[in-house]
């Protein structure tokens, strides 16, 4: 490990001893209410000096009235102990003595005098610039009233959710990470959008949108983080919800989702079940054209695919409070099952004259299983001192085997050929990561926050494909290989916030991460043998202009590593000669973010520009022009420039009718090697979408939404223009139930279609898939239980970064 990291985390770990282990003298005690003598939580507890009554050191006690605060040394003080409702408390001076542990005899309030109740109404904007992050407050918002989770997400400015292929960007940009309160989901990415499809909007308390995160975040992940916090909620005892979705649009939809959550003073319970069932029809088509040696081939494929998909995904939680520390177990387990049905036509063409043609059957399975487990500690110091520890544990196993009948046949239809061939894929992942985090506030407008995390991966990749030759299978040595990788991750960071007066704060961080990683096949020996070490900083500013206006500046450097999924072999056909593979050889892609952002009002400008080295390019297709193979592979592309500006305008007209209108262009610019050739490839293209809610009265309300999508790069190819429109019908009761009825892709016009055009390497591609269908649902959720239920605590996990590798 190189010198500087171990020095660094020397003066780390110095720091946070010294801050801990020499603290000054503590006193504790218990604060009951005298009426029933059971502990008072959330009291005010205050150290004050003898002198002039100035402040010392505070507190809040726990649920259960317990307080333990660190004292001052030789120096008289009182405590003072308050709370609404109660005659406050004032005790005789004290005086400690170094290291002393003080308990007071219970502090019991008597009953004060009543206070007449004082409603104070305040509304929050619908949208907040923070220093680090946009802040899109969905309870301020009457559109979002009685939506879901996703349909707020898609207003939200800079999202594009893809419901063609369950993907969600930011500011054009994929590979984002979503978070609920802080805490990464585990769900594949179909699963998530399927989760926020079928969670109330009501429970949505803000979207944050952290383009530009903080060095207390993973370095992974170039689009930035989407954070959904949910309203946090009072009391004790049971409460939860559940909702029914099923849809048709050729074939069938469903879904079915519990959520539950117990808390009693100390211990906390929760847990949730979701099934998800989907089997409507997909079209995909390939078309290749390849010149060689003056020789033109085209070749066409179409694939009509009977999909069948079957997720099933539970998460069970605890925590348990004592004395300022809480101590949490997460488990979460899912299992998605993927099957289909295909089947294949297609013809290829010599010099426009027509050779063959092409049948073919296969069906295919692919599975994947994950276990995950978190175990956290959260111990509060003092009151300007906390720690935070994490455990994780993450198993994931993929297996893929799939099967394959091809007929080659004349120009007349007769067929000349019958092929049999088979393969499989055996993929099992383990990830270990351990994370520290320590937070010290040393005044009202400074905090320092310090933090290590070590990350332990490693995955074993079986593929193997074999041809069905004279009554026996024999290995075809180029789709079959067997690869094992070892990969480590070290990081030590801090950041500081800094506020220099009502109007302008500061935030500077600083990230180093060391990864060694080490990946090998039975072929090729040692395919990767990488050791680097690599700082990222991260800078933010922060003006508040007045009360309608404000700017942000930022900057920081980010990472993206290949997925494990991405870096392990396998072999997927198309047909004979078109398949998707993997890259054991792809690079990390580091980037330089720099973002300005304006807001004035509700209406808000942003604008970033990122200079990415090594970009990560998925799907791109190669041809083997000898051969007329054609190869779908993730590949690093040279160099991406992205300048991209935002506008989100909302209009409101009136109590019965809200828009929210979301505009972003994007200019994107890619140089990538093909053959040994510079490929320069350059492109314009925008993004509208707009929503428009109408409140109807009774319970009932509707929604439209419609999108635009420009022509856009997509690493070497172009990606068409794609439009949608979207209908919503609801009906709230006061029950707290509802029941909506939604049409999906109304003009059924969503297709991903684009294609390569490069004829000075001699060879065009063009082809679409359709995974989306106009869709008919109707989705039922009610709530149960006490509705003031304190929620789940809002908890991180320390494999955020791991996790979404996998997908």
């Amino acid at each position: 490990m190189p010198y500087r990291f171990t020095l660094f985390f020397t003066f780390f770990l110095a720091f946070c001893y010294s801050s801990i282990i020499f603290s000054q003298a503590s006193i504790s005690g218990t604060v009951l209410d005298f009426s029933n003598a059971e502990g008072v939580a959330y009291a005010n507890v205050l150290l004050l000096n003898v002198k002039d009554s100035s402040l010392i050191n505070g507190d809040l006690t726990d649920a259960d009235g317990n307080f333990l605060i660190e004292g001052p040394v030789n120096e008289p003080f009182l405590v003072s102990v308050s709370f609404l409702g109660f005659d406050e408390y004032t005790s005789s001076p004290f005086v400690l003595e170094l290291d002393e542990q003080k308990i007071i005899d219970d502090i019991i309030l008597s009953e004060g005098v009543a206070l007449q109740e004082v409603e104070i109404v305040a509304r929050k904007p619908l949208f907040e610039q923070k220093i680090d992050r946009l802040v899109v407050n969905v309870s301020s918002s009457s559109a979002a009233a009685g939506g879901t989770a996703l349909e707020v997400l898609e207003r939200s400015p800079g999202v594009i959710v893809n419901r063609q292929n369950n993907s969600i960007s930011l500011v054009g940009k994929e590979g984002v990470v979503l978070m609920i309160n802080g805490k990464l989901t585990y769900q594949p990415t179909e699963s998530i959008v399927q989760m926020l499809e079928g969670m109330s909007s009501d429970n949505i308390e803000s979207i944050e949108l952290i383009t530009t995160p903080p060095a207390n975040f993973d370095a992974e992940g170039n689009a930035g983080f989407i954070n959904i916090v949910l309203k946090s909620r009072t009391d004790f005892g049971l409460n939860g919800n559940t909702s029914v979705s099923l849809g048709y649009g050729e074939g069938e939809t469903g879904s079915a989702n519990l959520n539950l959550n117990y808390r009693n003073k100390k211990f906390n319970l929760f847990g949730s079940y979701s099934y998800r069932r989907q089997a409507q029809k997909q079209v995909f088509y390939n078309y290749r054209d390849v010149t060689f040696q003056g020789v033109n081939t085209i070749s066409e494929v179409t694939t009509d695919r009977s999909p069948l998909q079957s997720n099933h995904s539970a998460r069970l939680g605890i925590d348990y409070e004592v004395s300022g520390t809480i101590v949490g177990v997460l488990l979460s387990a899912y299992d998605n099952k993927w099957t289909m049905d295909a089947q294949n036509s297609g013809m290829t063409q010599i010099d426009n004259v027509l050779s063959s043609r092409l049948n073919l059957i296969n069906d295919e399975r692919n599975q994947w299983k994950n276990f995950s487990s978190n175990v956290n500690v959260s111990h509060k110091i003092s009151d300007l001192q906390k720690i935070n520890f994490n455990i994780d544990y993450l198993i994931y196993e993929d297996e893929n085997p799939n099967n394959y009948l091809t007929q080659l046949l004349d120009p007349s239809g007769n067929i000349t050929d019958e092929v049999k061939t088979r393969g499989d894929k055996y993929t099992p992942i383990n990830i270990k990561v351990g994370q520290f985090d320590y937070e010290n506030t040393l005044s009202d407008n400074f905090k320092m926050v310090f933090g290590l995390k070590a990350a332990f991966s490693g995955f074993e990749n079986d593929v193997s494909t074999d041809e069905f030759i004279l009554d026996e299978w024999i290995a075809l040595d180029q789709f079959t290989n067997f690869s094992d990788l070892t990969e480590k991750i070290y990081a030590g960071y801090s950041s500081a916030d800094y506020n220099l007066d009502s109007k302008n704060s500061f935030k500077f961080g600083l990230r180093y991460e060391y990864t060694d990683s080490k990946l090998s096949t039975i072929k090729d020996g040692i395919v990767v043998d990488r050791q680097f070490g690599k700082l990222f900083p991260s800078l933010f500013y922060s003006r508040k202009i007045d009360e309608n206006q404000s700017i942000n500046l930022a900057y920081n450097k980010r990472i993206t590593r290949p997925t494990f999924n991405q870096m392990a072999p396998f072999a997927i056909f198309l047909d004979p000669n078109t398949f998707f593979f993997g890259n054991a050889g792809l690079q990390p892609a580091i980037t330089d973010n720099f973002k300005f952002d304006y807001r004035y009002k509700s209406y808000l400008v942003s604008v970033q520009y990122a200079l990415e080295d090594s970009t990560i390019a998925r799907f791109q297709d190669k041809v083997v022009l000898e051969s007329n193979q054609q190869a779908f592979e993730p590949v690093n592309l040279s160099q991406t420039k992205t300048l991209s500006g935002s506008l989100s305008v909302p209009i409101y007209i009136g109590n019965y009718w809200t828009m929210q209108n979301n505009f972003v262009a994007l200019w994107s610019e890619n140089n990538s090697f093909y053959n040994n050739e510079l490929v320069e490839l350059e492109q314009f293209s925008y993004n509208l979408n707009s929503s428009q809610s109408f409140m109807l009265g009774s319970g009932y309300s509707t929604e439209i939404t419609g999108f635009y999508r420009s022509a856009g790069l997509f690493g070497r190819s172009i990606i068409d223009p794609i439009y949608g429109v979207n209908f919503g019908l609801q009906k709230q009761f006061k029950s707290g139930s509802s029941l909506r009825f939604s049409i999906r892709d109304i003009l059924n016009s969503i297709e991903f279609r684009g294609g390569t055009n490069l004829p000075e390497q001699g060879f065009i591609t063009d082809g679409f898939f359709d995974f989306s269908n106009r869709t008919f649902s109707l989705t039922y959720s009610t709530t149960f239980g006490n509705d003031k239920l304190k929620a789940a605590r809002n908890r991180t996990t320390g494999a955020a970064e791991e996790s979404n590798r996998v997908q």
